[in-house]
């Protein structure tokens, strides 16, 4: 079974297009395997080929190459290293002169389309010569040429040196330098480094910084995981920080416009409004604010809320009571009341966050609402959050338009000085902060990262966090910003002292702002209780910005098939027929991301598997991740975790972490490389074929964990699809089932234990004497067809302790015989008999050199060992019934 499948179904346009859907599959299907040496050691010809065109795409576009032309040069770059392609061992340049060779090499890439006339195979010569400095020696160097031809030329080198096995700064260095030849003008290469990956943030930041710098003249030129190479005439001699800051909170603030009612929320101690809600749109957060407080008073309850007046009111004391009802500061008594009350508790916490002392904030809530000079210092021996605002509802003579003009302004204070009708954004300087910590960027200091130890060990123990920076904004995080599974709660042995309330994590602002753009940019299922894995996709290094353009595309495609909520696949149809065709679902799949700014080098998709158990989930989360990422089109890189702290890549093509002993059999340690990775998606796919071929589709999540499990020792397979076949069948046909699962059962086999272990060899010989000698029982059911070995296991089951293994062999040899006779309608004879001795010589050896004459140990196996040979009858059996059919057509043959 192949490995490789298509993503991109549409016809291409663009010449981009085109080598992404037509071409690249060819380079990795003809050079997946073909793997280099010196410099280049570690990586394939597929990878360096790939490599070459992606980054001539962009090259060309960006020197401004004419459109007939850059399918040509395109074309060279496809089949550069044509001593790489040829067996005899011929150097480039007379490879490059031998047109039929040429020509073959062009139609196996797929680019022969491009190169039609002498003119444009004359090029295509040139620019492979020149690549490796064959055309030194070339007289024709100095006759009259097309000057753009030497900027061809070096285009094709810088592609062909882009991914030489050098240090960065020399490789770059030699690319720079033949790109000032190409683009026939000054050229520096400038690389944009991110310091951590923190998902949708970070893909947010990275989008900022290309749009500001792609504003000074800054070209995206390929990019990395961990982040872009962007190249310039000259670079900026200004500090780009507070731009791409600025341009950072824009892109935040648009992300939270559609998600205000997320951050507002309604809690026991009042509604709490995150700081972001205000930044993005004042007046729709006033509005969520109205809502709950309408569903406050709507659910209002007399006697709950008398118990609070009560509880506050003696807290307060019985003078602070009778003075405040002298000046009419009576408790709430009435729904309205109680709605006014909130708003004024939902107030108060709101100037609390914008830096106000208890006493401001309420002096500023009495002047809004309109009590008086005497009812404010009658309130001063409440409690100010839930006290004052039971017994200064009732007396606010301006009502709820009071609480809405005190909220207000509770809400300017915190947003700062910015006017709502300018278009700048007022940048943090918290935000700069990042930007410089997180960003390499021209024109900027170095980063010490001994500061934010200094002043993680200086903080106060309460203010420490554990994700992120410690710095001046250390929050606890809080369960309802966060993405499903997502654990809130600190477990430590060494807790600062005064803590009243359960220990909680602790992170700085931009990071937990990170988890709350998960929350609210993925589309997790209305109903997420399970804990969701994350897939995390990066782009191939050194992809072209066009490749990213198509990715987001892909997953746009996908995302808008369910709008609102997760999308999944077909199971049976990715199981049984390898189709892999999306669906919306209302509780399990991916939770894509809404936007496809939240897609850069890197991608975390969330995948929710509802009640599957979490080596269930591994096992298909890790199906479909490998489906995508090895894709002809894409290629993909990917880590699978459970969590969203996302580690640096380290130069695998695939890891998974957190694999559970009964599951390393089958998917090993978790570090694949990319064949490592086509290795365990094929045996992914033949377990998920068996699965279905026999289980029904409630049961075939079961089915595939046992079958696993069974990896650890590939025999029990057979026990396995047996139990699974009596347990869903009523009347088992083993027959059919052997033809529907031999196929899969076979490969996964192969996989597992490429050579043959002495116990299967045994057991396919005995099957196969009894086959062609058809030693079986008086029917087809499965008792009969295993008869003849299931007496084995029953005369070393009942085996006397003097009795000799060889004497026992011999009794069974004859009791079976006897037995023949018995059941045959015409008898048996010597024939026979010998049949049955060869048969049985077999399973005394199996019995002798895998078992070494211990019956404990083989009748432990026995379930096996019956499953095992059932099915090698099957095969048998059909493998005679094939021989005869074959012996019956050439006999007919001969007659004619």
């Amino acid at each position: 079974m192949s490995n490789q499948r298509r993503l991109l179904n549409r016809q291409p346009k663009t010449l981009d297009e085109r080598y992404f859907n037509d071409i690249r599959p060819t380079v990795y299907e003809r050079h997946a395997k073909h793997y280099q040496f010196g410099v280049r050691t570690g990586r394939t010809l597929a990878e360096h080929l790939d490599s070459a065109c992606q980054f001539i795409l962009t090259v060309t576009h960006i020197a401004g190459v004419p459109e007939n032309q850059r399918p040509i040069i395109l074309a060279a770059t496809a089949v550069h290293d044509l001593n790489k392609l040829d067996s005899s061992k011929r150097n480039v340049k007379t490879l490059a002169r031998d047109r039929e060779f040429l020509q073959q090499q062009l139609e196996l890439a797929c680019v022969a389309q491009f190169v039609s006339t002498d003119e444009d195979f004359e090029l295509v010569r040139k620019l492979i010569e020149r690549h490796s400095g064959h055309n030194v020696s070339d007289g024709a160097r100095f006759l009259p040429e097309d000057p753009a031809i030497e900027r061809y030329a070096a285009m094709v080198t810088a592609a062909d040196l882009f991914d030489l096995g050098i240090p960065e700064s020399e490789r770059f260095a030699k690319v720079q330098k033949e790109l000032t030849v190409a683009f026939d003008r000054p050229c520096n290469l400038y690389r944009l480094r991110v310091s951590e990956d923190r998902g949708y943030i970070t893909a947010l930041l990275l989008s900022a910084a290309e749009e500001i710098l792609t504003k000074y003249g800054f070209h995206p030129l390929a990019i990395f995981s961990d982040g872009e190479l962007f190249e310039v005439e000259v670079l900026p001699n200004k500090d780009l920080t507070q731009e791409i800051a600025a341009t950072w909170q824009k892109k935040i603030n648009a992300v939270f416009g559609g998600n205000i009612e997320q951050l507002v929320r309604p809690t026991k101690d009042g509604i709490k409004i995150d700081p972001q809600a205000i930044q993005q749109n004042l007046e729709e957060t006033l509005v969520c604010v109205q809502a709950l407080l309408a569903k406050k008073q709507a659910g209002f309850k007399f006697d709950k809320v008398n118990q609070d007046v009560n509880k506050w009111g003696n807290t307060a004391g019985e003078d602070a009571v009778n003075a405040a009802t002298i000046l009419g500061l009576l408790p709430v008594s009435k729904a309205e009341e109680f709605a006014i009350s909130e708003g004024l508790k939902t107030a108060y916490l709101s100037y609390g966050k914008a830096g106000l002392k208890p006493q401001e904030a309420w002096n500023r809530i009495a002047n809004h609402i309109g009590l008086s000079q005497e009812q404010g210092n009658a309130l001063e021996p409440f409690n100010a959050q839930y006290g004052r605002c039971l017994f200064a509802a009732k007396a606010a003579s301006n009502g709820m338009e009071g609480v809405k003009a005190a909220l207000r302004e509770s809400f300017q204070m915190r947003q700062g000085e910015q006017s709502e009708d300018s278009e700048e954004i007022e940048v943090s300087e918290e935000m700069m902060r990042e930007v410089a910590r997180l960003l390499k960027l021209p024109n900027t200091g170095t980063w010490q990262g001994i500061n934010d130890l200094d002043t993680y060990i200086n903080a106060n123990p309460k203010q420490r966090c554990s994700l992120g920076t410690t710095s001046t904004h250390v929050e606890e995080l809080i369960s309802n910003n966060m993405p499903p599974g997502t654990k809130v709660q600190s477990f430590s042995n060494r807790l600062p002292g005064g803590m009243s309330a359960e220990p909680k994590r602790r992170a700085d602002s931009i990071v937990s702002l990170a988890y709350q753009l998960m929350a609210v940019g993925a589309n997790f299922p209305a109903v997420s209780k399970q804990d969701p894995l994350y897939l995390d996709f990066a782009l191939p290094e050194g992809a072209c910005p066009e490749l990213l353009r198509i990715w987001k595309k892909f997953l746009r495609d996908i995302a808008d098939i369910n709008a609102e909520g997760a999308v999944t696949v077909d199971e049976l149809k990715l199981y049984r027929d390898n189709i892999l065709e999306f669906k919306p679902n209302k509780v399990v799949g991916f939770a894509l991301p809404k936007r496809s700014d939240f897609i850069h080098s890197t991608v975390i998709i969330p995948v929710v598997w509802g009640d599957a158990n979490a080596s269930v989930a591994l096992l298909k989360s890790l199906h479909l991740a490998l489906e995508v990422s090895l894709s002809l089109e894409f290629g993909f890189p990917f880590t699978i975790s459970g969590n969203l702290e996302v580690e640096a890549w380290s130069g695998s093509f695939g890891k998974v972490e957190g694999i559970p002993s009964t599951l390393q059999p089958l998917l090993g340690n978790g570090k694949y490389n990319r064949q490592e990775a086509e290795e365990i998606l094929k045996r992914l796919r033949c377990i998920a074929k068996l699965a279905v071929s026999v289980a029904s589709l409630q049961n075939k999540d079961d089915c595939l964990y046992d079958l696993a499990r069974a990896a650890k020792r590939p025999l029990v397979f057979y026990y396995v699809l047996l139990r699974w076949i009596l347990r869903e069948q009523d009347e088992p046909n083993l027959e059919y089932s052997w033809s529907r699962i031999c196929e899969p059962l076979n490969d996964l086999l192969e996989s597992l234990m490429p050579d043959d272990e002495k116990l299967t060899k045994y057991l396919k010989e005995a099957a196969q004497i009894a086959a062609e000698a058809k030693l079986w029982g008086s029917s087809f059911k499965r008792t009969a067809q295993a008869e003849p070995f299931t007496a084995l296991i029953a005369a070393v089951r009942n085996r006397k302790p003097h009795l000799p293994w060889d004497v026992v062999f011999a009794a069974l040899i004859q009791d079976y015989h006897t037995r023949l006779d018995r059941i045959r309608e015409h008898g048996v004879g010597a024939t026979k008999y010998e049949q049955i001795k060869k048969y049985y010589e077999v399973l005394r050896q199996l019995f002798a050199e895998v078992y070494q004459d211990r019956p404990e140990r083989f009748l432990d196996d026995k379930k096996t060992l019956e499953a095992a040979y059932l099915f090698f009858l099957q095969e048998a059996r059909q493998q005679v019934k094939n021989k005869a059919e074959y012996q019956s057509v050439e006999t007919t043959t001969s007659a004619i």
